[in-house]
């Protein structure tokens, strides 16, 4: 086995680690591992804290329809994104005002996913094998 999803009722939850804008320092984020969410999406007020905005650092806009209603919120490029000991740069990632009452900070979506080839066993959230995908960008 090589990593084990933390598991909280029906969902399989990721560690994150996200770099501080301003200094050298990481934060760690719980994400839910979404293949139905296109998009990375990290709470609004985590990314602010982490230094970022959306006036000085949003590429564009972002519209989520989703259970909760619509959404609008910005994507950013986080300069380095760890998770599942991989680290990507200039990674983009959706913000959004997310319900964070389960103690998630938002969605690991297929942005990342894509990237990669994982042998996950559902049943018990273990994910025997993770490389990169030979399509990965």
């Amino acid at each position: 086995m090589l990593h084990k999803l933390a598991n909280e009722g029906e969902l399989f939850i990721v560690e994150v680690f996200l770099p501080f804008k301003k200094i050298r320092r990481e934060h760690s984020v719980k994400l839910v591992l979404d293949t139905g969410a296109a998009m990375t999406i990290v709470d609004t007020n985590i990314i602010n804290y982490l230094g970022y905005s959306a006036r000085d650092d949003g590429i564009r806009r972002s519209s989520l329809d989703g259970a909760g209603g619509k959404s609008v919120g910005y994507v950013i490029r986080a300069p380095n994104f760890r998770c599942l000991n991989f680290e990507l740069t200039d990674f983009e990632i959706a913000c959004h005002d997310m319900n964070t009452r389960l103690g998630v900070a938002g969605l690991l979506g297929m942005n990342f996913l894509k990237l990669f080839r994982l042998d996950i066993d559902f049943n018990t959230g273990q994910i025997n094998k993770i490389e990169k995908s030979l399509k990965g960008v």
